[in-house]
């Protein structure tokens, strides 16, 4: 099975720089115009099925696509964003600061009220695998995630440290490609692909 994860268009929030988290916004004009473009980008793609986070902001990005393709997206709570508890609608700044004064492998820091990078990781690829039972090897599946589930969901399937968080892009709409088969687990085609935004 070959799964498209996309990220959200911009919001008001990604704009000012601040954690959303799971709050639930909506996508602001220039995230609509990033979604038409990744629309545009994945014209050529046959999807079987679209799914998508039950926040807002993906399911609006992830219809704008699906809509090409004669499909409704299908609303999942395990494709949300990860929940950032107290640090939800306040500057990135407090959580980074949070995350460098942290000595222990953050995959497992948990902010109070939210969630670790590992509990992310492992709902988001749960649901992936649920659905690989559904759909066969040769299917095509366009899934609409967050920045930090995304990034979370590669470290699960990649067996990243929390290490390696900082090492991984998921921009606006960036475009991330995964593949499973029975042979070989899931396997990572590309990363972050923006190139409809240029």
């Amino acid at each position: 099975m070959c799964v498209v994860l996309i990220r959200h268009g911009e919001t008001e929030h990604n704009a000012k720089d601040s954690i959303t988290g799971q709050l639930d916004v909506s996508l602001n004009k220039y995230g609509v115009e990033q979604a038409e473009k990744a629309a545009n980008r994945l014209e050529k793609y046959s999807f079987d099925a679209a799914y998508s986070s039950d926040l807002e902001r993906t399911y609006e990005t992830t219809k704008i696509i699906a809509e090409r393709h004669g499909l409704e997206p299908q609303r999942y709570k395990e494709f949300r964003e990860r929940g950032f508890g107290e640090h939800e609608g306040r500057p990135k700044d407090d959580w980074r600061k949070v995350v460098r004064e942290h000595d222990g492998d953050r995959h497992f820091l948990k902010p109070d009220g939210g969630e670790s990078l590992r509990e992310v990781g492992e709902r988001f690829v749960g649901k992936l695998d649920e659905l690989r039972e559904k759909h066969g090897e040769d299917e095509t599946i366009l899934v609409g995630g967050h920045s930090v589930a995304l990034k979370a969901t590669l470290m699960e399937i990649l067996n990243l440290s929390g290490e390696g968080y900082n090492k991984l892009s998921q921009d606006n709409t960036g475009l991330t490609e995964i593949k499973h088969s029975e042979k070989r687990g899931w396997k990572l085609v590309r990363m972050n692909d923006t190139a409809h935004l240029e």
